[in-house]
């Protein structure tokens, strides 16, 4: 077995949260990302699915070192990111990149688009101004955008437009390795299909490994090899695509399941739905135990002393004290 190209060992992200106590001298402490561990292989494809505020952008923002991590290491082809130097982590930003939800926000408003995507090739390659011209116009091409669009500002394009933008300048440095957060959930479903369609084929001819974070569980289930699960800062659930999807065994991930639509409409109509009660714990409080008890119809008292470990095969592993052993029923979905 190869060594994996990206590897989070009890990776662990915190915030200072608000003030409290008398006088203010207190300070509270967010739990962004709690022991989160995981691998990733070469030209392979990990989905990272959850609730908003589970942790999934904030851990997206840690392996690439745009956060400094709390506790815990990530480790490219073995070499720990957060230990290298400022020439190495130039080496680093051509190895991994990101593209971010927003791809409007990401995007310098006062450069054009041929000037952004030349910007990668002037600082990591130095090349000139004639060569850079002819990298945009090819860099273009590949994501089924023309190369007349060099000479257009950001707001002159298309959401799904400027997200082929995006994706196109993270591939100016030949990356091994990109992040993708939400990259298709601001655009419409006709428009999300072209740019899910974009990556794989990129994936294919680049050998490219994705970290690819998102909400829509169809999505994710199109793309992904492994789909990891998180809940309140920590993996919950993990697994190959067909573990998670046929036969997860954490009732938060049942829960997530029944949410997806079925293109039957009678099938559509004839399941049932588990409505998870209550709201998201804060993180800055989490519950004792499994931190999902609060909301789980399969709670006992243990589940409130004791945090269930990851355990499991290789392929599937998930954090319950009182796992669900039936396979997934897409049609009949309740507890």
């Amino acid at each position: 077995m190869s060594a994996p190209l990206l590897e989070a060992r009890n990776v662990v992200k915190e915030f200072p949260g608000p003030r409290h106590g008398p006088l203010g001298l207190k300070r509270a402490t967010v739990h962004a990302v709690t022991d989160v561990s995981f691998t990733l292989d070469k030209g392979e494809t990990l989905g990272v699915v959850g609730e908003s505020g589970c942790g999934k952008s904030t851990l997206g923002r840690v392996v690439m070192r745009l956060l400094a991590a709390t506790g815990g290491q990530v480790l490219l082809d073995g070499t720990d990111v957060a230990e290298l130097e400022s020439r190495s982590k130039k080496d680093l930003r051509r190895r991994m990149q990101m593209v971010f939800q927003d791809p409007y926000a990401s995007l310098n408003p006062r450069m054009t688009i041929g000037e952004a995507l030349a910007e990668p090739y002037l600082v990591h390659q130095g090349l000139k101004q004639d060569r850079c011209r002819s990298e945009v116009s090819e860099l273009l091409k590949i994501v089924g955008l023309s190369p007349e669009h060099a000479s257009r500002y950001p707001h002159e394009f298309s959401g799904g437009q400027r997200q082929r933008v995006g994706i196109a300048r993270a591939l100016a440095v030949d990356p091994e390795l990109i992040v993708l957060d939400e990259p298709v959930s601001a655009l419409d479903v006709s428009i999300q299909a072209g740019v899910v369609n974009l990556l794989r084929r990129l994936q294919s001819e680049r050998g490219l490994a994705y970290f690819f974070i998102a909400h829509d569980l169809s999505v994710v289930r199109h793309i992904s090899d492994r789909v990891a699960v998180m809940y309140l800062g920590r993996i919950v659930e993990m697994g190959t695509r067909d573990a998670i999807y046929g036969d997860a065994h954490h009732p938060y991930t049942r829960a997530l399941m029944s949410a997806v639509p079925i293109p039957d409409p009678a099938l559509e109509r004839a399941r049932q739905r588990i409505i998870l009660e209550g709201d998201v714990p804060s993180p800055i409080d989490p519950p004792s135990g499994c931190p999902f008890r609060t909301r789980c119809w399969r709670a006992t008292e243990v589940c409130a002393e004791e945090m269930p470990p990851l355990t499991g095969s290789t392929e599937h592993v998930f954090a319950c004290h009182h796992p669900i052993e039936t396979p997934v029923d897409l049609v009949s979905a309740a507890p």
